[in-house]
């Protein structure tokens, strides 16, 4: 048996922080789903930490579309940070990779989404 799904939700200079740990199928996806809806309190950006996600299938893919177009309808930017081989894998089978913004580390998601925030407050 392995890890069971667990999701967290911290924020770091405005920006929402959620780590995912674990497997994810159509059990468990609803706590992540939760934790992906863009929030009232208007965070500059939401960052998904895939490090420790150790099983994901295709509800999980569901999820992540999901919340991508959530967060674009809300002009919110979303990124997915430090991907496993299995959700690499997961996004390249689909060729849906190049619809998400990826980095390799929290702190290049999270400048990411603030240069973002300070384009727009330029225009």
């Amino acid at each position: 048996m392995g890890v069971e799904a667990a999701v967290t939700v911290t924020t770091v200079d405005e920006v929402r922080i959620v780590q995912a740990v674990g497997e994810f199928d159509p059990d468990s996806d609803e706590s992540l789903a939760q934790a992906l809806v863009p929030t009232a309190d208007r965070p500059t950006g939401t960052v998904l930490d895939l490090a420790k996600v150790t099983f994901a299938d295709s509800a999980f893919l569901h999820t992540l579309l999901a919340a991508k177009a959530e967060h674009d309808r809300a002009g919110v930017p979303f990124v997915l940070t430090q991907l496993p081989p299995v959700v690499e894998r997961l996004l390249t089978l689909t060729d849906v990779a190049r619809a998400f913004d990826l980095t390799g580390d929290i702190r290049a998601a999270v400048t990411l989404i603030r240069s973002r925030g300070d384009a727009a407050d330029r225009q």
